[in-house]
């Protein structure tokens, strides 16, 4: 009885350790893009009133109305089959607030694709891995990002916030 007692525990065991491998197998999704990819030519992206990032090739297109984050998401999804902006360097960072200052000199804040919402680790809305971050100061709590205009740091802002925004393609 014993020797069956401990056969059938073996046996759990590696049934057990079978299984638990294939749930790790199975929950393993197709890797995140490690940079954007651009898929407009500079003349092309400039025809959109937008801004081709040198170092990813993303184009940038500030958007001149207010929306919350999940309306910023779906206007540059419908409008221009691309995301809210994904950030991957300090130079495109500042690129697109100084591109945004000229633009649109009286706005505060505007919208990136750097959320929360669905994890508690921040995420890209494009996928993109997290490379690059330059948040003014820490707050708790399912946030969005918005860039402040004037430092170009930044801010953990409720997603309900109406704002400007930037989408990228």
């Amino acid at each position: 009885m014993t020797n069956f007692l401990l056969a059938l525990v073996f046996t759990v065991g590696i049934v057990a350790s079978t299984n638990a491998v294939a749930i790790r197998f199975d929950d393993v999704s197709t890797p995140a893009p490690t940079t954007p990819k651009p898929t407009l030519s500079t003349a092309a992206c400039a025809d959109l009133g937008g801004i081709k990032s040198h170092s990813t090739g993303q184009c940038f297109i500030h958007v001149n109305e207010t929306k919350t984050f999940i309306q910023a998401e779906l206007h540059c999804e419908s409008a221009f089959k691309g995301y809210l902006a994904s950030v991957h360097s300090a130079f495109d960072n500042l690129y697109i607030a100084d591109f945004a200052r000229e633009l649109f000199p009286t706005i505060d804040q505007y919208y990136i694709g750097l959320t929360n919402l669905e994890s508690t680790s921040y995420a890209w809305q494009d996928g993109t891995p997290v490379d690059y971050s330059d948040f003014q100061y820490n707050n708790y709590g399912p946030q969005c990002t918005t860039v402040d205009m004037k430092t170009a740091n930044w801010v953990k802002t409720d997603c309900f916030t109406p704002a400007y925004f930037v989408c990228t393609v």
